[in-house]
C-alpha cells in the first residue's frame, strides 16, 4: 500500500477554507435570523456586533428606525390595525409601520385609535369548543363544508361543531 505524502501547506489551505465557509454560514444565518425580528434581543446583538466589526449593516430596513418600530407597537396598535393602515395608505407593511411610528413620535393622531381593528377574543366556552373540533382532526376543508351546510361563518362553524363534539353528538361528516 502506498500513501501520498501530506503537504502541510495544502492542509492549512483546506482548513482555512473550511473555517471561512463555516464562519460565513454562521454570520449569514445570524443575519437572516436577526432580520426576521430586528427588535429582538438577538437581532439587536447581531446588529451591534456587526457594526462593531466595521460592517455597515442596519438591523432595520432602510427608512425605518428602531424608534418608529417601538413607538408603533408601544402605542398598542394590533396586527389587524396595521393591515388597515396598509390598505388605507396603500403602503407595504414596513412603510406603514414607519409612517405610523413617525406620526406617533411627532405627536400626530393616526386615522383610528389603537385596537380598533383587533379581533376580539373568543369566550372561554367557544375557545374550548374550537379546540375540541381541531383536536378531533377536522381540517379547514371540513370547516368549509360544514359552513356551506349550516350557512355559518368560519369561526361560528368551528365553535358549533366543537360544541357538538363536546356534547357527544356526531357531526354530519368524518374528520379530515
Amino acid at each position: 500500500m502506498t500513501s501520498t505524502p501530506v503537504n502541510p501547506r495544502s492542509t492549512s489551505i483546506r482548513l482555512t477554507a473550511i473555517g471561512v465557509a463555516a464562519a460565513t454560514l454562521c454570520v449569514g444565518s445570524a443575519g437572516v435570523v436577526a432580520a426576521a425580528d430586528p427588535a429582538s434581543a438577538f437581532g439587536q446583538a447581531v446588529g451591534t456586533a456587526v457594526h462593531a466589526a466595521g460592517v455597515d449593516w442596519s438591523d432595520m430596513p432602510a427608512g425605518y428606525t428602531q424608534a418608529q418600530y417601538e413607538a408603533f407597537w408601544a402605542a398598542e396598535y394590533s396586527g389587524e390595525d396595521l393591515v388597515e393602515l396598509q390598505a388605507l395608505w396603500s403602503l407595504d407593511e414596513t412603510e406603514a409601520k414607519s409612517r405610523a411610528g413617525q406620526a406617533i413620535l411627532d405627536g400626530e393622531q393616526l386615522p383610528f385609535a389603537p385596537g380598533t381593528y383587533t379581533t376580539p377574543q373568543l369566550p372561554a366556552d367557544e375557545q374550548a369548543a374550537t379546540a375540541a373540533f381541531l383536536d378531533a382532526g377536522y381540517t379547514t376543508e371540513d370547516v368549509e363544508e360544514l359552513s356551506a351546510l349550516w350557512d355559518t361563518e368560519f369561526v361560528e362553524t368551528k365553535a358549533r361543531a366543537g360544541q357538538m363534539l363536546l356534547d357527544g353528538e356526531e357531526l354530519p361528516l368524518q374528520a379530515g
